[in-house]
């Protein structure tokens, strides 16, 4: 299952010229500022996470990496909403170590469940967490 979340996320990424979706009930109910902590698969983990949610898209700050981006939403389905992340501070290609990457969110009771995938010199990046409402 979280192979073919994951599978969506980056299709749905390639559909970034395409206007946002109407915002949908799921949508709305997770707007706002959520944190926590992510574990990775591979380089980094245990650093903090904040996802500011907004209609159309969003922000992200990871502060322990020093780098952060802006989300587009790109999509929802089965209670999924997936966004699309350009990194604006702390990228590689500034000499940080952030990359861009695709982020799938499902909110679960009070919590967000947060995913990550991203890829920089065919290696493959997975990061997730729960997140709580800041």
């Amino acid at each position: 299952m979280l192979r073919s979340v994951f599978g969506f996320c980056l299709l749905a990424a390639l559909t970034l010229g395409a206007p946002a979706p109407p915002v949908k009930a799921q949508v709305l109910s997770i707007l706002g500022t959520w944190t926590g902590t992510a574990s990775q698969n591979s380089g980094a983990s245990g650093y903090k996470v904040v996802i500011n949610i907004t209609e159309h898209g969003g922000t992200t700050d990871y502060p322990g990496l020093k780098c952060g981006g802006r989300l587009v939403r790109v999509g929802t389905a089965d209670g999924f909403v997936f966004f699309s992340e350009s990194i604006t501070r702390g990228g590689t290609e500034t000499g940080g170590d952030c990359i861009d990457g695709s982020i799938t969110v499902a909110q679960s009771g009070k919590e967000l469940i947060w995913g990550w995938v991203g890829h920089h010199g065919g290696d493959i990046y997975v990061a997730w967490s729960k997140l709580t409402r800041k």
